[in-house]
């Protein structure tokens, strides 16, 4: 996977890594709070030499490095734990005090770490008390001259703040392991996802040695040109060209059933299209699918379709309509449903016209206190008879197909009052009658 392809998965899935991000820093946050803190406490033993030795200084630090050995050693911890009454072996408490002297200094420095701030705190002066003892009795000859002197200059306060957990550390690496987990899973996830996102997705479940049509919303800045940035401009502009003599039908539909809805919204936004080309368009539903055109005049008529109509239905399709339009929104429709939608027009011997890959459709909100939507005005460069709006119930008037009854001359008679045709949009709001004539 490319560097696009992972930022489109992340996109898509972002409910997952979010989800797993904030699970782990919850997690982290209870661990911060359950983990008990732990204290730390020091004290400092200065390290001195008698004025009878030569070179004191060079004396001292030499000898000083050996005394954090004695500081854990069992002739230093034994006498503490008696002292203090403390619960706990030499082992266990020389796990907890550390001692070392830092370098080209005389001092030798006790540390002890423990939940008890203030039992911290009395363990490490009682091991430095304890450890200038030992040292003086162990360095000090038979003759009496003690060489060094240990004086408890700096000891240990009490602690005020915890020097374990580290919150900041803590939720740091619940962060990291949330997002890597959810990267994991939103990753796994999209593998598993067989549904429709990407124009490569839809080629590859096409075919990719088959030549397909296919429209699809443009992303960054190629989305704000005019002439390819919406597929609905780039599919109106294919279809005025094809009506510019003749009348032209085409079956838009979804591969899911449940999508008729998005059908519906692209073929209205292409009749938006082309009725702002002067081009007239009628988008209906699947009550007039299989009338006849009865109209010789140049105009587009638009049918929804339902992807479960019969086989007779999308051979009568092939013979009948000048092309079919598939809309998949992104991420609603699944492979199977794709492959098997064209596998359908396949045995018909219907080629898609386009397959137009659109967003997702959300469902407007209604307007406070809005009772119906309002028409639009009709375009006023074309003849009253013509004018049509976006109002689907006024350019889709969906009639039952019935047998026309004939006249004396062979002609078919007019089923509503006005003489017009189930399939012309009726115009009567708009003016007057048209006159029809037949193909």
């Amino acid at each position: 996977m490319e560097l696009t392809e992972y930022l489109a998965v992340l996109r898509r899935h972002w409910r997952i890594w979010v989800g797993c991000t904030a699970i782990a820093l919850l997690v982290a946050a209870v661990v911060l709070q359950l983990t008990p803190r732990t204290y730390e406490a020091t004290a400092r033993v200065f390290v001195s030499a008698s004025p009878s030795i030569s070179n004191s200084a060079q004396f001292v630090n030499q000898r000083a490095k050996s005394y954090p050995a004695v500081a854990v050693s069992q002739a230093v911890l034994g006498p503490v734990i008696e002292r203090l009454g403390l619960d706990e072996t030499s082992a266990e408490l020389r796990a907890r005090v550390s001692a070392d002297n830092p370098v080209d200094t005389s001092q030798v420095q006790v540390t002890t770490t423990g939940t008890d701030a203030e039992e911290a705190a009395a363990i490490s002066n009682a091991v430095a008390e304890q450890l200038a003892e030992v040292v003086e009795e162990l360095e000090t000859p038979a003759s009496g001259n003690r060489p060094v002197t240990l004086t408890v200059n700096d000891p240990a306060t009490v602690p005020t703040r915890a020097v374990a957990p580290v919150g900041l550390y803590v939720l740091g690496l619940g962060l990291i392991a949330g997002l890597f987990v959810g990267l994991a899973a939103a990753v796994v996830r999209s593998r598993l996802d067989t549904r429709l996102y990407s124009e490569d997705a839809v080629r590859r479940v096409w075919g990719e040695d088959e030549h397909i049509d296919l429209l699809a919303p443009r992303r960054g800045r190629a989305r704000k040109s005019a002439l390819t940035g919406r597929p609905a401009a780039a599919l109106a502009r294919r279809l005025e060209l094809a009506a510019e003599e003749r009348p032209i039908r085409v079956a838009i539909l979804s591969p899911s059933p449940d999508e008729l809805r998005a059908a519906r919204a692209l073929a209205d936004e292409v009749a938006v299209e082309l009725r702002g080309r002067e081009m007239p368009t009628t988008v209906t539903g699947t009550g007039l699918a299989g009338a006849p055109l009865m109209d010789e005049r140049p105009h587009v008529r638009l049918e929804i379709t339902d992807p479960l109509a019969p086989l007779r239905f999308w051979r009568d399709v092939a013979s009948r309509y000048d092309g079919v339009v598939i809309v998949l929104p992104r991420g609603r429709v699944d492979e199977a449903e794709l492959h098997e939608v064209r596998g359908i027009l396949s045995n018909a011997g219907i080629t898609p016209l386009a397959v137009v890959l659109t967003g997702r459709l959300r469902r407007p909100a209604a307007p406070v206190g809005a009772t119906a939507p309002a028409a639009a005005a009709p375009l006023p460069s074309l003849p009253a008879e013509l004018r049509t709006t976006t109002d689907p119930a006024a350019t889709a008037r969906l009639v039952d197909l019935e047998e026309p009854t004939l006249a004396g001359n062979g002609a078919p008679v007019a089923a509503n009052g006005d003489g017009g045709r189930p399939d012309i949009p009726d115009t009567k709001h708009k003016g007057t009658a048209i006159q029809r004539r037949g193909r």
